[in-house]
Parts: structure tokens; sequence; C-alpha cells
């Protein structure tokens, strides 16, 4: 067995096609059962199914509270996670846990040390921006609706992002691992796959290329931490610690996900400072930070296979 969590080494129920079966089976669960919260709140709104397909998505949406909405977005990502939770256990008929960490369990400690190193530099940087008193950030609390996202974010986000991170960088991360034992490979293609899956949302229309860059970037990063941690746990926590930031605490109009959060980004759409630092400081310093508190080592072996 190789020491490494994102090499395969063992060809016992690891052929390309079951991996192909799982993204059929995750499709499934996404497109299947995660729209069926929705149809039912629809029936209950007494919204018919005729007007339901003439209605644009977003007059669809003014149905329902910005929470609704958003537990209706976040539903077929959960659908996703158990379905995938599922398919690695009886398709793959391995134990779950190895496809999340290659310790004997997950180090929830990991999580809480990626979610809050990410969430402190964060909130670093909306300090300095609120510092810089432009007046596009203001007060947004709404306490008929707080508390409710608030549970949203601590019981469902990280379902939401559990899932992305088991898809991204411990499913796919370890189906190219069959092709190929380089980290580097293994994390330009985890984040040009990435990328891939954020084509579609708002901010990619808004901002442009550098949208698709900055989640490229972010792929890669994730799945950097990934191959050198041997878990999903840290990137889990960055993830998590990430998407609390922007739908508990700030958030604008034209993002995927649109919340009732603490503040509110009023400004036009547009390539802030703030993301440019990420890419070239916050990324590089927490790689840097992580690498120090778990003595990292082997970079050459793991990213070049050497």
């Amino acid at each position: 067995m190789n020491k490494y969590f994102f090499i395969n080494t063992s060809t016992e129920r690891n052929e390309w096609w079951r991996y192909l079966v799982t993204l059929f089976l995750v499709i499934t669960g996404i497109l299947g059962f995660g729209g069926i919260p929705l149809q039912i709140a629809i029936y209950t709104k007494g919204i018919s199914q005729q007007d339901a397909l003439d209605l644009s998505e977003a007059e669809l949406m003014g149905y329902f509270s910005n929470n609704e909405v958003l537990a209706y977005q976040l539903f077929p990502l959960i659908a996703g996670f158990f379905m995938l939770m599922l398919a690695i256990r009886f398709n793959h008929r391995k134990p779950i846990l190895t496809f999340f960490t290659a310790r004997k369990q997950l180090d929830l400690k990991r999580f809480f040390v990626g979610f809050g190193l990410w969430f402190g530099m964060q909130a670093i940087l909306l300090v300095i921006e609120l510092a810089q008193n432009t007046g596009s950030i203001v007060w947004n609390y709404d306490s008929s609706s707080f508390f409710l996202l608030l549970c949203i974010c601590i019981f469902i986000v990280p379902l939401q992002t559990g899932f992305e991170e088991l898809f991204c960088r411990g499913f796919i991360l370890k189906w190219t691992g069959l092709a190929t034992s380089r980290g580097i490979a293994i994390l330009i293609i985890n984040g040009l796959i990435f990328g891939g899956l954020h084509l579609m949302n708002p901010e990619v229309i808004s901002l442009g290329w550098f949208a698709i860059v900055f989640y490229m970037l972010s792929g890669v990063f994730a799945a950097l931490l990934t191959i050198m941690d041997d878990g999903i746990e840290l990137s889990w926590g960055y993830h998590t610690a990430n998407n609390f930031m922007g739908l508990l605490v700030l958030s604008n109009q034209w993002q995927s996900l649109k919340t009732d959060s603490l503040l509110l980004d009023t400004s036009k759409p547009a390539v802030g400072w703030g993301l440019v630092i990420i890419l070239v400081v916050c990324y590089p310093l927490m790689v840097f930070i992580l690498s120090k508190i778990y003595r990292w080592s082997n970079w050459k072996a793991r990213l070049l296979g050497k």
C-alpha cells in the first residue's frame, strides 16, 4: 500500500469504470433526489408545474425567502454527498474514510485549524476594507432571518463543502491518481476541474476570466493541502470558512448564493484588491503556516514523483 493518500496502487475494485459508475450515481443524486425539496415547496406554494416551467428562475425564487432559496440550492449537493459516500461503500467497496484521509480516523482538529486560519485571514481583509470607509459595505442584519441563516451555515454548509471536497479532493484526486503518481499533474487537473465546475456561477459572468482563474487556483490550492497533508480535513475546513464568510458575514447581490448576511457589499462587480491579495499572499501564507504546523516533508517526492 502506498503511503501517500493521493496515489492508488491497489487494483482491487479500483477499475476505471467504477469511477464512471460513481460519477453517474452522484449526478443522479444531485439532479434527481436533490430537486425533490424544491418541487415539494413549489407544490405547497400552490404554483402549478406549468407556471413553474414558464417562470424564470428569478421569478420562481421570488416566492421564497433568501434562506429558503439557499436551502434549496444547497440540498442537491447534500444529496450528492450522501450518494457519493454510498457509491464509495457499495460500488468501490472501500471504507468511506479512505476517501477522506489516509489517517486511521477523520482528524476534526485539522478541520478546525483550516477553518480558523482561513476565517481569520478573511476577517483581517474585511477589517482593512471597512477601515477604508468607502461606504459600499452596509449593515444588513435582519433579526427575523439571521438565526435561521446561522443554523444553515452551521449544520448544512459543512455538508455542502464536504461534498465538494470529497468529490474534488477525494474522489477525483484519487481517480486521477490512477493515471499519474505525480502530485503536480494531479494539482493541475484538479484545478481545471474545480474551475470547470464553477463556470456557470454568476461570478464568472460578472468578473470574467479572472473569476475562472481564481476558481482554478483555489482548486490547485485546496488540492495542494490535500496532497501534502494526506487528507481533505484542512481543505474542508478552509472551504467551509470561505463559505461561512461569504454567506453569513459579507455577501453581495451578484454572487451565486444570496443571503441575509450581517454585511452587504453594494459595490458593482469588480476585481478588487482583496481577491488579488488572496491569491498572491493569503494562499502562500496559509501553505507556509500549515507546512510548519504539520511538518510537511517530501515535497519533491509528492509533487514530482521522485
